[in-house]
C-alpha cells in the first residue's frame, strides 16, 4: 500500500472504503423492509383465508368438516380458535361437575 502524505487522498480513501461498508447497512435495510412488507402480506392474506372459510361456513352452508373432505381444511387461526373453545368448555364444565359430586374435596379413604 502507498503511503499517503495528501490529506485529500486519505480522505478519499477512507470514503471509498466507507461506502463499500454503507453498501451492506443498505442491503440489510432494503432486505428487512422487504421482510416486514411480506410478513404484513402475510397477515393480511391469513386474514382474508380466515374470512374467506369462515364465510363459507356461516353463509354458505358448509360445514368444516364437508370442506376438510373436499381438500380445504380449517385455517390455522380457526383451529387454534376452536381448539382453545373446546379446552375452555371442558374446563368450564369440570367444576359444576366437581360441585355435583360434593366439591371432590374430600380425601378418598
Amino acid at each position: 500500500m502507498a503511503k499517503l502524505t495528501d490529506p485529500q487522498q486519505a480522505e478519499e480513501a477512507a470514503q471509498r472504503l466507507l461506502n463499500d461498508r454503507m453498501d451492506y447497512v443498505r442491503r440489510a435495510i432494503t432486505a428487512r423492509g422487504a421482510l416486514d412488507e411480506a410478513r404484513e402480506a402475510l397477515k393480511e392474506a391469513e386474514k382474508n383465508d380466515v374470512q374467506a372459510f369462515q364465510a363459507a361456513v356461516n353463509n354458505g352452508g358448509w360445514t368444516a368438516e364437508e370442506l376438510r373432505k373436499i381438500g380445504l381444511a380449517a385455517p390455522e387461526k380457526v383451529q387454534r380458535v376452536q381448539r382453545r373453545r373446546k379446552a375452555t368448555q371442558t374446563t368450564s364444565d369440570t367444576p359444576a361437575e366437581s360441585a355435583q359430586d360434593g366439591g371432590g374435596t374430600e380425601p378418598e379413604q
